[in-house]
């Protein structure tokens, strides 16, 4: 059996997937919606292939999902129900619904659970209190104790989950795995996948494990799923690092203000000019490739945008995608009925827009590019180095996802129906005059209709002498239950006419006055009137009446304003209906923009910021090499008031652990960061500022630089740094990139140096791609890790130690060979500006314990100067607090201030 659980959370989706024959569980998380939802979906199930899915009622209501999750990829006929009668009681879910959808293709059947399933805080305490991961505990995997048990008594059958662990119950670790441990496999930070995975083990409680003792779910280990077609970033390497930054409004915590990006990539690389843009820029920068043709392909589109022949033609795009409007949004206020007039004014735009960039792209873009191929022919350019040719293979790939004709049709029809200058005027969509005759028509009416209902009246009055004042008024709906008769201050009941009770509609006449026609409220009759009116209802003095003229203009005129109403609504209602059924090319087509946007944003960040191109290789080609000549941090260049100090980057086979020592502020952890934030860009297809860059792909980007305290986390700083350090040596693989900025500094030093050691033991034997920074230097005097020796590789940041005491060591920011001779803390300590005498005193105690001598307490004499210095900090207090006002104070106050501060 291999069971999923599902949830969904605006665009973030989590699986949890059980496989009983493994007894492990699957973890993962994406960030998915429309057309990628169904990509990242198929990515998961075709490594985990559940034959049952636990959803939740809101995915149980969105048909497009639920059959998106429950289409059996792998072609599977027999399926197995866990919730057998024949395998006994299952619990609270075996109350729960049990479905399958019905499609062409075979379905995996679904189960819908309780929403109290998904619960945050109860999926948590189930996680925390009731999971077991046998790994953590040292003890042997269920399947080996199988296969030893099976080889030891070949007849032996295979027992139940439920006989093996209730058998087992006499060995120690029964208690469930703590929260350090589990923060290893599973992200606490992330809601949704905390809700998928508390789900799956609520369910697991009820049927695998129902008679497991006090309900523990015991699993040999939790692991991520395969790798998709993108890189791997933990939201802790996002904010190392600094990939995006989020600033909180100062009130935020009393409910006021909005968050706002802060200074970050995402920031420096955002030059896109509309939304589209900007969102696809964010999903990319989430999703970096692992593709080196696809990398390729941004890169050639980067380069095409940098031609100088293409300046103008690439300044005109940029203001054709400021026009371009969220389309994504407009659809599905279509979809929902709710579109508002503005939206077909911005959508006619948005469509005239993408219409003129297609032009461009193929006319001034295709010419450029056919010129560059005729003069690399005349220079004798082999096909597989000609950049005309990769261009021209960008080009055709967004042209190719532009869906030109559609777009040109549904332009049409919108400027032919929508009146742009009367939709903005009445705020209401108008349908241009010319387009539907029968409507012009009702439209013409409308506008005489005041003439026409004068003139009838005119009619009336003269026919009718008697009336002394009449209007013609039309009733949309008016229904009359009963009539109310007072006579004496008593209510007096009538019988209902079946002409009150009807529903009237139309026109009608309005006569002023009724008490000069000899009304009679207890019958209401009008004496004085033609017989040929028909009594309505009255309202305060005036009286409603139909008769034959009333019943003609119902005839000929009718409803005017609802008719042109309806008939306008049917129209827009139609012109939709074709906007929808081109929304598989209207979404390409965008998409495709959108890329275009994030493309030439790279290209201005390239020419302003003098980036170059990287060589994107394969692994296996390039045995993992990160080479970057003279590489520069992004973001740290842009803010320093000197020459940013660039540095060389060199990892391969022979030198895969880089361990940078140096001292305090000498740009170790900037450096760390920029290696990582370097190699991460090249994923995304940028630019990179360097002079020359070849980066081999990477898997994932695993980052243990900074921790940050909240009590929000039971755990403590060092505590955070082994969790993320054991994640990082759970996941790392040998196309990994691991940065460990001081790792170990949180504890003792003998403790911290010990467990630095052993990771990077167990990195070099994942064979991983790592920079290191550490004060530890006791690692290399201790021959713990040796420079040169089994991929290590030790390096150093430059400082200039002056020859005269007086003057401070100058940070150089330059990386080099070799290891550093110290890490000045003192002078740190010096600039930072602590006391000298403290500063003194730590010099003796440094001192003392290189001479492994004991440390000499303070001298009586320094005793007895900081006593009178603290006694003379008391009167000088004394002397400032006496005083009321020193804005007022007189010339002997003042002095005698100075002379107190001046013996301090």
């Amino acid at each position: 059996m291999r069971v999923m659980a599902v949830f969904e959370e605006s665009d973030k989706i989590a699986f949890a997937c059980y496989d009983e024959s493994k007894n492990e569980i699957i973890l993962d998380q994406s960030r998915a919606h429309g057309h990628d939802t169904e990509a990242v979906v198929s990515q998961f199930t075709s490594d985990a292939r559940p034959n049952l899915v636990l959803v939740s009622s809101k995915i149980a209501s969105s048909a497009g999902l639920l059959s998106i999750l429950t289409r059996d990829r792998t072609a599977v006929t027999a399926r197995r129900d866990v919730g057998d009668p024949q395998n006994g009681p299952t619990g609270q879910q075996q109350t729960a619904v049990i479905a399958s959808v019905e499609l062409d293709k075979p379905t995996i059947p679904y189960r819908l659970l309780k929403s109290g399933s998904f619960d945050v805080r109860a999926c948590r305490s189930v996680i925390l209190n009731k999971l077991r991961i046998l790994s953590l505990l040292h003890r042997q995997p269920r399947q080996q104790q199988q296969q030893q048990q099976q080889q030891q008594q070949p007849g032996l059958q295979r027992q139940t989950v439920a006989a093996q662990e209730s058998s087992s119950s006499s060995l120690p670790f029964r208690t469930p795995s703590s929260y350090h441990s589990l923060a290893a496999f599973i992200d606490f930070d992330s809601s949704v996948l905390i809700r998928a995975l508390g789900a799956l083990l609520s369910f697991l409680q009820g049927t695998v494990f129902r008679l497991e003792e006090n309900d523990t779910v015991t699993v040999n280990t939790i692991r991520t799923a395969a790798p998709s077609n993108f890189m791997s970033i933990d939201p802790t390497t996002f904010n190392a690092l600094h990939i995006f930054s989020t600033e909180h409004h100062p009130l935020i915590a009393k409910g006021y203000g909005n968050s706002k990006e802060g200074f970050s990539l995402f920031t420096l690389l955002d030059r896109c000019k509309s939304k589209v843009g900007r969102q696809c820029l964010r999903e990319w920068m989430l999703k970096p490739l692992l593709d080196a043709k696809q990398i390729s392909n941004r890169q050639d589109g980067v380069e095409l945008f940098l031609a100088p022949d293409c300046s103008a033609a690439v300044r005109s795009i940029l203001s054709l995608l400021q026009k371009v409007g969220a389309v994504d949004k407009i659809l599905l206020r279509m979809q929902k009925c709710v579109a508002a007039p503005n939206d077909f004014l911005i959508f006619s735009r948005t469509l005239d827009a993408a219409i003129s960039i297609c032009s461009l792209l193929s006319g001034d873009f295709k010419s450029y590019v056919s010129a560059l191929r005729q003069k690399e022919v005349e220079e004798g350019i082999a096909p597989e180095d000609s950049a005309a040719i990769r261009a021209n293979s960008f080009l055709d790939g967004i042209l190719n996802r532009c869906h030109t004709a559609v777009l040109r049709d549904l332009h049409g029809r919108i400027v032919a129906i929508v009146d742009e200058e009367l939709t903005l005027e009445q705020k209401s969509v108008v349908v241009h005059y010319g387009y539907n005759e029968e409507l012009d028509s009702a439209k013409e009416a409308f506008e005489r209709l005041d003439e026409t209902l004068s003139m009838v009246g005119s009619q009336v009055l003269n026919k009718y002498p008697d009336l002394r004042q009449l209007k013609v008024v039309f009733l949309p709906q008016v229904k009359l239950i009963g009539v109310s008769v007072h006579l004496n201050g008593k209510p007096v009941c009538l019988p209902v006419r079946k002409t009150i009770i009807s529903l009237t509609t139309g026109w009608v006449l309005d006569i002023f006055g009724k008490r000069h026609h000899q009304h009679n409220p207890v019958t209401n009759e009008y004496l004085h009137l033609p017989p040929d009116f028909t009594f309505i209802f009255t309202q305060d003095s005036d009286a409603f009446f139909k008769n034959p003229d009333m019943r003609q203009l119902d005839q000929d005129i009718g409803d005017l304003d609802a008719f042109i109403k309806d008939t306008e609504s049917f129209v827009i209602s139609e012109l939709e209906d074709d906007i929808l059924d081109c929304e598989h090319e209207l979404r390409d087509t965008f998409a495709a923009l959108a890329e275009l946007d994030c493309i030439i944003a790279f290209a201005n960040c390239a020419s302003d910021l003098n980036y170059v191109r990287p060589e994107v290789v394969s692994f296996e080609k390039s045995g993992g090499v990160v080479f970057i000549e003279n590489g520069r941090h992004p973001l740290q260049e842009l803010i320093i008031e000197d020459a940013f100090i660039p540095n060389d980057t060199m990892i391969d086979s022979s030198n895969r652990v880089n361990i940078i020592t140096g001292p305090n502020f000498s740009g170790k952890s900037c450096y760390t960061r920029q290696v990582g934030m370097l190699v991460y860009m090249a994923h995304l297809g940028c630019f990179l500022p360097c002079d020359r860059a070849k980066i081999a792909i990477t898997d994932q980007i695993l980052a243990r630089i900074s921790s940050v305290e909240t009590c929000a986390v039971p755990q403590s700083s060092f505590q955070l740094d082994l969790t993320q350090m054991a994640t990082i040596l759970r996941r790392s693989t040998q196309r990994t990139l691991v940065l460990v900025d001081e790792f170990g500094k949180g504890t003792a030093p003998a403790s911290g140096i010990a467990v630095l050691t052993a990771a990077l033991r167990k990195l070099v034997s994942l064979k991983s791609r790592v920079v290191c920074t550490t004060h530890f230097l006791e690692v290399f005097s201790l021959g713990l890790l040796k420079d040169n020796v089994d991929g290590v590789r030790v390096l150093r940041m430059a400082v200039h130690v002056p020859e005269s005491n007086e003057d401070n060591p100058v940070p150089l920011f330059k990386l080099e060979l070799g290891i550093a001779k110290t890490s000045a803390g003192l002078v740190c300590a010096k600039m930072a500006g602590v006391p000298t005498n403290v500063i003194s005193r730590a010099k003796e105690i440094l001192s003392a314990v290189k001479g492994n001598n004991p440390v000499q307490p303070v001298s009586d004499s320094a005793n007895a100067n900081l006593a009178t210095s603290q006694e003379t900090a008391r009167d000088t207090l004394r002397v400032f607090l006496g005083v009321d006002s020193w804005a007022n104070a007189t010339d002997d106050e003042l002095n005698t201030l100075y002379q107190r501060i001046s013996l301090m």
